[in-house]
């Protein structure tokens, strides 16, 4: 399959851009019976050209008439290269300023420049509207092309445009995207016995019959039942190919020009773009800050806010960073380009690229931060933008595929740069997540400590304190991986223990008050006073019921046991540590002995039957020295 292509058919009104097309093509465009009459364009028509070498382009014959602007902007969003009509007998007309520069906003990346109608004037009005052609050219993407000339009276001129064509699409480069499919509606149809069927050209990935899509803003889910292409079934589509797709039980009342399609949680509409904008130099009055505009993105059209980031007003010929507030949400993604007009007037005034889809509002406090993170971005110098986020997050991952996603850059770019910091030794990788600096993960292990120390010096008799408590009591968000890994790092350190899906301090402990000491040297000796008998909190409450609560003899109990000093069974009894050791030691010589032991053989083995023995037999299990099968035990064989 060759590389699909789709090429804008621009001009000023009556330039016979339609003419044209229909001579390459033999489509005529003009489908509308108000199209016939008043015989210019009001919708962008599409024809399919095959060019001598076996190549398929899809020609947009979008419409001249400043009336119709909206339409001209939707057909021009997605054009790879261009073919810019101008009639002999008119010159450059408004209409063909304007164009050419939606088309530099659309970043076209090549085309041709076609003199139209030279039936109509001499040989020297021929040569003065070349002249004045290469005048308007400089300095745009079509400098320096040649004018080939076109009259629908010798029709035989259009190979000379066909072989144009081809040229200069072999000079283009091949497509590269790592982005999935994302493609902007500009036609919405209903067909009967298909339902609902959309077309545009598709501008990143791929997609395929049965894909499961997205339509946005409205987030409805929705597959690609079949798929067309100029009037013929295809199996898939790829980015620069025109595409009609016939979507799964969607009625045609919720699916407009303007919407989105993409591969679903891919992509999300946004209120908030910030952008690179430049004002054309023919828009006198500029823009002004939080001047009110129309707002032109791929097909979609809505009302919109510029706030100009680091000045007052922006005046014609010049660019700057802004942030567009939109009225209603649009699927916008960064390095989609978007043009402006006034509120009232159909004229463009403005045109750029966005940088990215923040979450918050631009507030001047914050243009530090914001200014060189967008600055880096308009120059596309990454090992900047990547620093300088890198810098900024200290408390979540950053991986490639964020940093793709945040500037529509290819994710590879951003995985070098960041492999090659972990290398240096300067970042490191949590896995399944992404990337963060050192330095930042061990501030986090300081304050993490620290969180943990004082929670235990507030309250002595804390059991643990979880990952989600350490995380509400830091003055920054820290994402839960960056936790679990400080966390890791501080168990690895000695300075913290893992305890009952908490974490509790290792070596010195806040300090207990007199009385709580008192408590804890009687629960001590109690516990050893009781042999292999287990004991509970209740038990020796009602021996000192006089002196202590239930509720703070459960507390030291437990308490002891996070620190280790005590054992607690899963019916909430305790033992002491010597205890075990002895009860593991009778246990592992009955085994020794028989081959298993099972909770019948606890009378005999520890002094009670079933009451304590399931219990204990419970708790060797627990800890790995023993394992069961049926109702015996056994030596562990992982024990060694």
């Amino acid at each position: 399959m060759s590389i699909p292509f789709t090429i804008g058919v621009a001009g000023h009104v009556d330039h016979g851009k339609t003419t044209l097309v229909r001579a390459l093509t033999g489509v005529d465009t003009d489908r509308k019976a108000e199209e016939k009459a008043r015989g210019l364009s009001i919708e962008s028509g599409v024809a399919e050209l095959t060019l001598p070498g076996g190549r398929s382009v899809a020609l947009i014959d979008v419409p001249g008439h400043t009336d119709f602007l909206k339409n001209t902007i939707r057909g021009l969003n997605s054009v790879d290269m261009a073919i810019l009509v101008v009639a002999a007998d008119d010159g450059v007309m408004p209409q063909t300023r304007e164009h050419l520069e939606i088309l530099k906003s659309f970043d076209a990346a090549s085309g041709l420049v076609v003199l139209s109608k030279t039936d109509l004037v001499d040989e020297e009005t021929l040569e003065l509207a070349e002249l004045e052609l290469g005048e308007l050219l400089s300095g745009t993407f079509l400098e320096g092309r040649s004018i080939l000339r076109f009259t629908h009276q010798m029709p035989e001129l259009g190979s000379r445009i066909i072989d144009g064509l081809e040229e200069t699409l072999n000079q283009l480069p091949a497509k590269k995207s790592e982005h999935s499919f994302r493609m902007w509606i500009d036609q919405v149809r209903s067909i009967q016995g298909h339902g609902t069927v959309v077309s545009g050209t598709v501008a990143t990935g791929t997609v395929r019959c049965n894909d499961e899509l997205a339509i946005l803003p409205s987030g409805v889910k929705t597959r690609a039942r079949s798929l067309e292409s100029h009037g013929r079934a295809v199996d898939r589509a790829v980015a620069g190919q025109r595409v009609g797709i016939n979507l799964h039980r969607i009625p045609v009342a919720q699916v407009r020009r303007g919407m989105r399609l993409a591969v679903p949680e891919t992509l999300h509409p946004v209120y908030l773009v910030n952008v690179l904008m430049e004002v054309l130099p023919a828009a006198k009055r500029g823009i002004k800050n939080r001047q009110r505009v129309k707002v032109y993105m791929g097909t979609s059209v809505t009302n919109g806010m510029v706030v100009l980031m680091d000045r007052d007003r922006l005046e014609g010929g010049e660019s700057g960073l802004a942030q567009i507030r939109l009225l209603r949400p649009v699927a916008a993604s960064p390095r989609d380009a978007f043009v402006i007009s006034p509120l009232n007037i159909n004229t463009v005034i403005a045109g750029g690229k966005v940088l990215q889809t923040p979450g918050e509002k631009f507030r001047t406090a914050k243009a530090g931060a914001v200014l060189p993170l967008l600055t880096a971005l308009e120059r596309e110098d990454l090992d900047a933008y990547v620093a300088r986020v890198f810098d900024g997050t200290v408390g979540h991952p950053v991986s490639a595929k964020m940093l793709s996603q945040r500037t529509g850059l290819p994710a590879s770019r951003f995985e070098r740069r960041i492999n090659a910091n972990v290398q240096k030794g300067k970042w490191a990788y949590i896995k399944g997540c992404g990337a963060i600096k050192k330095e930042h993960l061990s501030s986090l292990e300081v304050k993490c400590q620290t969180v943990i120390a004082e929670a235990f010096r507030n309250d002595p008799l804390k059991k643990k304190v979880s990952l989600s408590e350490v995380a509400e009591r830091l003055e920054q968000q820290v994402d839960q991986s960056v936790l679990r890994t400080v966390a890791g790092a501080l168990c690895k350190a000695g300075r913290i223990a893992p305890f009952e899906g908490g974490f509790i301090l290792c070596g010195d402990q806040p300090a207990l008050d007199d009385r709580q000491e008192t408590l804890i040297s009687q629960l001590l000796s109690h516990a050893l006073d009781s042999g292999l008998t287990p004991f509970s909190a209740d038990t020796f409450w009602k021996l000192h019921r006089t002196k202590y609560e239930k509720k703070e003899v459960r507390q030291l109990l437990n308490y002891l046991h996070a620190r280790k000093k005590l054992v607690r069974l899963n019916d909430q009894r305790f033992l002491s540590r010597q205890a075990i050791d002895e009860i593991k030691a009778r246990v592992a010589r009955a085994i020794e002995s028989r081959g298993f032991v099972t909770v019948a053989d606890c009378k005999e083995l520890l002094g009670y039957g079933r009451w304590g023995g399931t219990h204990v037999l419970d708790y060797l299990d627990d800890i790995g020295f023993t394992v069961r099968r049926d109702n015996k035990h056994y030596f562990n064989a992982g024990t060694g």
